[in-house]
């Protein structure tokens, strides 16, 4: 059953909800980072329903859940198994998340880690909302770019390139094409039923070593839903 909170109970629900849900994945977050998501929560809540952000920005179990999936390479990274994920938001790393829209992934990373952020986002009024989030979260390592440009305009200068819900992989791939250092990563957030799909997008798309896949469970409304993390890495 969804619930729907008034916007002052947002804060600390989703607190309460994201602390409980790392912990089962053996993660800690620290005070100042679940203070970070609860302010993020309410202003989603305020924002949310009037820019179509997500479906149900109210709803405490669904920003969780999308808080949580957003994390999810900080956890994986923390197993040894998971070589692609490592150091990939160590400080001094740059970042282009793709499409950023209500903010997921890149203000709930740049809340948890001291990589520097750019979300690129062309609509004006959900770029509207990712500065005043990212200035009420006092996140000082996330802007907003919303100028719109081709791919052919981008300058490969970045380090790391994030894709969540933005557009079919292929395109994906391709902006972070243009956009990554050579040695520079794309990391795709994608459904389960995405793995054929993804495998053939990289295969036409030159430029990238062979992608790696992490697979992953998280649960919504006591569903489990499967993930995947799809990182590649831009060779020369």
């Amino acid at each position: 059953m969804t619930q729907r909170l008034e916007t002052a109970q947002i804060g600390p629900a989703i607190r309460e909800a994201v602390a409980a849900r790392l912990a089962d994945f053996g993660f800690t977050a620290n005070a100042d980072l679940l203070e970070r998501l609860g302010k993020f929560a309410m202003l989603l809540a305020l924002w949310g329903s009037k820019l179509n952000l997500t479906a149900s920005p109210n709803d405490p179990d669904a920003t969780a859940f999308h808080i949580v999936d957003s994390l999810m390479p900080l956890i994986l990274a923390a197993h040894p198994e998971n070589i692609p994920l490592a150091g990939i938001f160590d400080q001094g790393v740059r970042v282009l998340d793709l499409g950023s829209g209500a903010g997921f992934p890149a203000l709930i990373l740049a809340a948890a880690t001291h990589a520097h952020f750019t979300m690129l986002e062309a609509r004006r009024k959900r770029a509207s909302f990712l500065a005043v989030a990212a200035s009420e979260m006092r996140l000082d390592n996330a802007r907003v770019d919303s100028n719109y440009r081709a791919d052919s305009d981008l300058e490969p200068s970045y380090d790391v390139v994030t894709a969540r819900a933005f557009a079919e992989p292929v395109v994906a791939i391709r902006t972070a094409s243009a956009a990554l250092k050579p040695g520079g990563r794309l990391l795709l957030y994608l459904g389960a039923s995405q793995q054929a799909e993804v495998v053939a997008a990289f295969a036409s798309v030159p430029g990238f070593d062979p992608p790696e896949t992490i697979a992953y469970e998280l649960k919504r409304q006591n569903c489990a839903i499967a993930h995947l993390l799809v990182v590649a890495r831009r060779v020369l």
